[in-house]
């Protein structure tokens, strides 16, 4: 493969992406493959913390194990172990994390707390009150608080990057008024009111939503490409991203 893209069918480039690097280590230099590995372990951290709160860890347990996780992850032997079992970078984290639970927890918790090494600058104080204001479900497992969890930080990420991109250009009141609208399907006479708001007409604010729900679209299908080795698996990781937050089936 190359360094820069990878070929999904004859006449079509799929671009290099963070896991891609990752699992074609060969293909890239070690800063490079520990540049993509970091950059998904901080997109992936809260879910995982997450996952091992679900287990019925405390906060602080969580933490340590979390963090002692990644330190292992991103050490130089960690790297020989990103090897996915599927396309996906969601299972391949998932698989490694049960097994840790499993068989090193015993380890992990005999060290004195705070003793693992703390590799990313991770907000675990701000991680322990948003999960202690997140809804109680019991019926939810480990393994769908961790995908849902995986699936708001990637939606709410992507869609605080277009919310800064507005108010960059002065459109602020424009994304305020369109972001509550962009996941439903609201009637046109339900848009007057917003749009005389902002001094527009219906269908200057029809056109301005529609073109921020596809705008918002591709961000989504960009990053989820990031984390994928694959531009086949996109899709049917779109499909569990939205299946995760409306407690749909994934369809895996």
């Amino acid at each position: 493969m190359s360094t820069t893209e990878t070929s999904a069918t004859p006449g079509i480039s799929f671009p290099t992406t963070h896991w891609s690097v990752v699992i074609n280590a060969g293909a890239g230099s070690e800063s490079q493959v520990r540049a993509a590995l970091e950059t998904l372990c901080r997109q992936y951290w809260y879910p995982l913390y997450t996952f091992v709160r679900r287990h019925g860890r405390s906060h602080h347990e969580a933490e340590d194990c979390t963090q002692d996780f990644l330190a292992r992850l991103l050490a130089t032997d960690g790297l020989a172990r990103a090897r996915p079992e599927r396309g996906h970078f969601r299972g391949f984290l998932l698989t490694a994390l049960r097994h840790d639970l499993t068989k090193e927890w015993q380890r992990t918790q005999a060290e004195k707390r705070g003793g693992g090494q703390a590799l990313l600058p991770l907000d675990f104080d701000a991680a322990g009150e948003r999960f202690s204001r997140e809804p109680a479900d019991p019926g939810l497992t480990p393994e769908q608080a961790f995908d849902r969890s995986w699936a708001a930080e990637l939606i709410e990420g992507t869609v605080a990057g277009l919310r800064a991109e507005y108010e960059k250009s002065g459109r602020g009141a424009l994304f305020a008024a369109l972001a509550p609208l962009v996941w439903g399907n609201a009637p046109s006479e339900s848009l007057a009111a917003p749009a005389a708001g902002l001094g527009m007409n219906v269908h200057a604010f029809t056109v301005a939503l529609q073109r921020l729900r596809r705008r918002l679209g591709d961000r989504l299908r960009a990053r989820v490409a990031e984390t994928v080795a694959d531009s086949a698996d996109i899709d049917a990781e779109l499909r569990h991203l939205i299946a995760a937050v409306t407690g749909g089936t994934a369809g895996r």
